[in-house]
C-alpha cells in the first residue's frame, strides 16, 4: 500500500501543493551488499530469521542508506563543501522484557546474520543484570498491524546529485547584493540536506519502505554602524523536499530589504523592561512551540525517562485531559504526514502509521507522543506513530512530531492584527533561547522587532527578549490569524538521547497576540 500526504492549513497556495510523490533518484536506488543477488528484502529476512532461531519474543530491523551534503558560504564565495553516505543495518531484539540492540555497516550475509544474534545476545546479558520488575510486559507493548506499504517525499531537484554551484549560487548572488551596500560587512550562508533510504520489517511481518529528503537553509548579512553591529537573518526552514524550496524562498531577491533591517538595528533602541502586548511572527512561534510544548509532550520525557541528559515535563500524567496548556484559543495538533513536514516519514521507525493527533484542544492538555512500549501509560492500545531514529545505526526514541499551532477561526489578517493593537511589540524570526530542564520557565528573542504604536509599526527595536511559563504565555493568547497567513517552519537539529540524536520536525503558526508579556530583564 502506497501513503499519501496530509495538507496543512492553506496548503493550495503553496508552489509546490502537486508535486508528484515520489524518492529522489538517488533514493530510488534499492541497498546492496557484496554478496551478488542479495536483495533489501533477502537481507531483512536474514535478520528475522536469525531473531526467531534466537527465540526472541519480538524483533525490528531498520535497514538504510543515508546522504547528507552541505554547503556554506562566506560573503559571495564558497567556502566549503561536504558529501557523505553510509548504509548498514540496526537490528532490535526483545527478550525477557529487556532490549537489546546490535547494527553493523557490513551487509554481507554473515555480517547480518551476526548482527542480529548480537541483538539478542545483548537482550539476554541485559536481562541476567537486571530486575525483573524493571523489564517490559510485552502485553503492553502497544499493537500494532503488520504493515506492507510504502511512503515517499516529493522531490523536484535532489540535492544530492546537483552540481555543487547550483548548491552555492543562491547564496553567493545573495552576497554579492549585499556586499554592494557600504554598511554590510559580512554575508554568512548554508545549506545542509539530509536524505535517507529506510527499510523497516519486523517479526509481525511488517515490510515497510520509506524515503525522506529535507533541505534546511540560512543567509545572515551583518551591518557595522553607529559604533555598533546589527544582523538579519533569512531562512528558508528545513522542509521536506529538494532544492526546489531553496530556490522558491529567493535569497537574493529578499537581501536588500534584510540589510536595511540588519543596519536599522545598528540605530535601533532596547525597549524599557516591563510586560508588554507581543505579535509574533510563525517563525518565531516555531522554536516557541518546539520547545514549550513539542517537548515537554514527549511521554519518554514526561515519564522520566530523559531526566538524566535533558531534563523531564512539567505536563505530567496527572494532568492529561484537564490542565489548561493555553487560552481557549489555543489548539496543537501533531501529525507526521503532512506534506513537507520534516517530521512527515508516513510510517516511524516502530512500524507504526503515522497518524493526527491532537496534543492541546481548545487550551486544554490532551495529548503526547508515544512509542510502543510507553503509549499503555495514557491507557492507550495504539502509539501514533512519533518514535523515530535519526540513522539506521541508531534505536528509535520518541521524538517531537510535526506540530502545529491551528489558524485562528475568525478572518483575522497580519495587518488587522496590528492595527487591533494599540500598543505591543512585532518580533519576527528566531534568535536566542533558553529553556529550563522542565520546560516550564523560558526566554526567547527575535531576529527583528517593532514598536507598535496606535496600531501601526513603528520604529524598529533591538535585542528584545521576552520571558514568560509555558502555560502562562500560551494562556495570555488571545488572538490568532487565520490560514491565509499560516505559514510552516523547520527544525532540522533536534537533540535528543544518548548517545544523541539529532532529528527533524516541523512546525506552523500563524501570527498571534499575547498579552501581559515580560520583556528585559
Amino acid at each position: 500500500m502506497k501513503r499519501t500526504f496530509d495538507h496543512a492549513p492553506g496548503h493550495e497556495a503553496h508552489p509546490f501543493a502537486r508535486l508528484p510523490d515520489g524518492p529522489s533518484p538517488l533514493l530510488a536506488e534499492p541497498i546492496r551488499g557484496p554478496d551478488p543477488g542479495l536483495s533489501e528484502r533477502d537481507m531483512t529476512q536474514l535478520a528475522l530469521t536469525e531473531l526467531k532461531r534466537q527465540g526472541v519474543s519480538f524483533g525490528d530491523l531498520r535497514l538504510g542508506r543515508d546522504f547528507a551534503r552541505n554547503v556554506a558560504v562566506q560573503d559571495d564565495n564558497l567556502s566549503s563543501h561536504f558529501a557523505h553516505a553510509d548504509a548498514g543495518i540496526g537490528v532490535r531484539a526483545l527478550v525477557g522484557g529487556f532490549w537489546g540492540f546490535a547494527a553493523t555497516s557490513d551487509l554481507s550475509a554473515d555480517a547480518i546474520v551476526r548482527c542480529a544474534a548480537d541483538a539478542a545476545s545483548m537482550a539476554r546479558a541485559v536481562a541476567a543484570i537486571t530486575p525483573k520488575e524493571q523489564g517490559l510486559d510485552l502485553a503492553k507493548l502497544a499493537h500494532e498491524p503488520p504493515h506492507d506499504a510504502s511512503f515517499h517525499t516529493p522531490v523536484r531537484d535532489c540535492p544530492f546529485a546537483a552540481p555543487v554551484n547550483d548548491l552555492a549560487q543562491p547564496f553567493v548572488d545573495a552576497g554579492r547584493v549585499a556586499l554592494a551596500q557600504p554598511s554590510i560587512k559580512k554575508a554568512q550562508a548554508w545549506l545542509v540536506a539530509h536524505g535517507r533510504r529506510r527499510l523497516f520489517a519486523s517479526t509481525d511481518g511488517a515490510y515497510i519502505l520509506t524515503t525522506h529528503t529535507i533541505v534546511d537553509s540560512m543567509q545572515r548579512f551583518i551591518a557595522v554602524a553607529n559604533s555598533t553591529s546589527g544582523y538579519r537573518t533569512l531562512v528558508a526552514s528545513a522542509l521536506a523536499g529538494g532544492l526546489e524550496h531553496v530556490q522558491a524562498f529567493d535569497y537574493p531577491g529578499k537581501t536588500a530589504a534584510a540589510c536595511r533591517d540588519a543596519l536599522a538595528k545598528c540605530h535601533a533602541e532596547k525597549p524599557a523592561p516591563g510586560n508588554y502586548t507581543l505579535i509574533l511572527d510563525g517563525h518565531n512561534l516555531a522554536l516557541t512551540m518546539h520547545e514549550s510544548v513539542g517537548h515537554p509532550t514527549e511521554l519518554d520525557r514526561v515519564a522520566g525517562y530523559e531526566l538524566g541528559f535533558a531534563g523531564g515535563s512539567f505536563a505530567g500524567l496527572d494532568k492529561l485531559g484537564h490542565f489548561p496548556y493555553g487560552s481557549k484559543i489555543v489548539n496543537f495538533t501533531a501529525n507526521n504526514r503532512i506534506r513537507f513536514g520534516g517530521a512527515s516519514v508516513g510510517y516511524d521507525d516502530e512500524g507504526v502509521e503515522c497518524q493526527s493527533f491532537p496534543v492541546v484542544k481548545d487550551g486544554i492538555l490532551v495529548g503526547y507522543g508515544t512509542s510502543r512500549e510507553t503509549a499503555h501509560l495514557i491507557g492507550a492500545t495504539r502509539a501514533n506513530g512519533t518514535a523515530r531514529s535519526t540513522s539506521w545505526c541508531d534505536t528509535p526514541i520518541v521524538r517531537i512530531p510535526n506540530l502545529y499551532l491551528e489558524p485562528g477561526k475568525e478572518k483575522l489578517s497580519l495587518d488587522e492584527l496590528i492595527a487591533d493593537t494599540e500598543d505591543g511589540i512585532y518580533m519576527l524570526g528566531r534568535d536566542s533561547f533558553s529553556i529550563d530542564q522542565m520546560r516550564y520557565n523560558f526566554q526567547f528573542g527575535a531576529d527583528m522587532s517593532y514598536r507598535i504604536r496606535n496600531g501601526k509599526i513603528a520604529e524598529p527595536l533591538r535585542d528584545v527578549i521576552y520571558q514568560s511559563i509555558s502555560p502562562e504565555f500560551w494562556g495570555s493568547c488571545d488572538r490568532i490569524c487565520d490560514a491565509s497567513e499560516w505559514q510552516m517552519h523547520g527544525v532540522f537539529n533536534c537533540g535528543k538521547g544518548q548517545p544523541i540524536q539529532l532529528s527533524k520536525m516541523m512546525h506552523g503558526a500563524a501570527p498571534a497576540r499575547f498579552r501581559g508579556i515580560r520583556v528585559g530583564y
